[in-house]
């Protein structure tokens, strides 16, 4: 089974344990979501295997959040106890599998991302099987969530980030993404291009590109392309 594969029977798993009316509450996010996202066959084959699926919901409160957990469980979900392996606090278990239920309020767990609330509301259905939908967050969110990701957990190493190799997928394998960056929102466009003029800039930033393509050259070209035109958009 190729890694996307995986990756979709992930997805389909954790759809089908949340039910319809769990579904509508949370939009999928994350590593496992970029295959859904990319357009261009090549790439997609060459994407990663992601151990874990990301989840973002509101929740007014610890209170509720804690009710929610309570519902999870009820359908299946385990809560994961925080151990020395990096299991965040929002993980729960669904067989063997990790999932990452995320509110999109800071007070409540502590954390949280400052765009998670807009990709959210900007979410698209997204078809994964026959009667089978999920909230997907749009490609351009996706990108604002991985730089804010990256600026918290990324320790300045965008050679060894998941997180920048999932942004570098989505510019190598979705030629329309500079078209849809270009027509975002001012302050969402604004971040972006100036959050990737500061990553370029860094000298490993050169290598994880090269490890992204495999040497090909002429696939390199083509990113520093669209990331050069990504930071213009800004300006």
């Amino acid at each position: 089974m190729i890694n996307r594969e995986i990756q979709l029977d992930m997805l389909q798993r954790v759809a089908e344990a949340l039910g319809p009316d769990l579904r509508k509450k949370m939009t999928f996010v994350g590593g496992c979501t970029t295959g859904l996202l990319v357009t261009d066959e090549f790439t997609r084959e060459q994407i990663r295997h992601t151990d874990d699926v990301d989840l973002i919901m509101h929740v007014m409160s610890y209170t509720s959040y804690s009710a929610l957990q309570q519902e999870l469980q009820a359908h299946g979900f385990k809560i994961e106890v925080p151990d020395d392996d990096g299991a965040p606090i929002c993980a729960m278990k669904l067989g063997d599998l990790r999932v990452d239920f995320m509110p999109d309020d800071e007070n409540i767990l502590g954390f949280t991302n400052r765009w998670y609330r807009k990709a959210m509301e900007t979410s698209t259905y997204f078809n994964l099987a026959p009667e089978l939908s999920i909230n997907l967050i749009s490609p351009v969110y996706f990108i604002a969530t991985k730089l804010e990701a990256y600026n918290g957990r990324g320790k300045g190493d965008p050679l060894e980030s998941r997180d920048i190799e999932d942004i570098l997928n989505l510019v190598d394998g979705r030629p329309e993404l500079v078209n849809e960056i270009s027509t975002a929102e001012n302050d969402l466009k604004i971040y972006i291009s100036q959050q990737i003029e500061v990553l370029i800039k860094l000298s490993d930033f050169d290598y994880a590109i090269q490890s992204h393509t495999y040497g090909d050259k002429a696939r390199e070209d083509e990113i520093y392309e669209r990331l050069e035109k990504i930071i213009e958009i800004g300006k």
